[in-house]
């Protein structure tokens, strides 16, 4: 696993940014198809939009699997919440981003979720580069 300085890490967040949107522009979709596949008498249509589903649920899965493979650890998918590895005095912890944060601001020890969550002002000076 790849383990990041703050700055890799956000640098890294601008890039899985637009990966996130296309994730949500795809959940919209989603939704919107789910009740036609219900509604749908016609066994064709229902054909085609259970097709669609299985199409959009498997570029998600892919674009989840892109971010993990750049680095990020997927933690929380209804907001989509990310984390980085780092070291830190002598031990491991975790920088945490959310979808609607515009930057990394925040960071939490290991066995700590995102209830944990510390900003990451009490960091900052004070991380090595490794």
């Amino acid at each position: 696993m790849k383990i990041f300085t703050l700055e890799e890490a956000r640098s890294l967040v601008a890039r899985i940014k637009p990966i996130v949107e296309d994730i949500n522009n795809k959940k919209e979709e989603l939704m919107e198809i789910y009740p036609r596949v219900e509604e749908e008498d016609d066994e064709l249509e229902k054909m085609f939009y259970q097709t669609k589903l299985v199409e959009i649920e498997n570029h998600i899965k892919k674009c989840f699997l892109k971010i993990e493979d750049m680095g990020g650890v997927v933690k929380a998918v209804d907001p989509i919440s990310i984390d980085f590895l780092s070291y830190y005095e002598g031990r491991y912890i975790w920088f945490c981003w959310r979808e609607d944060e515009d930057t990394i601001m925040f960071w939490h020890e290991l066995n700590d979720g995102f209830a944990g969550r510390k900003p990451i002002t009490q960091l900052e000076g004070h991380l090595s580069e490794r």
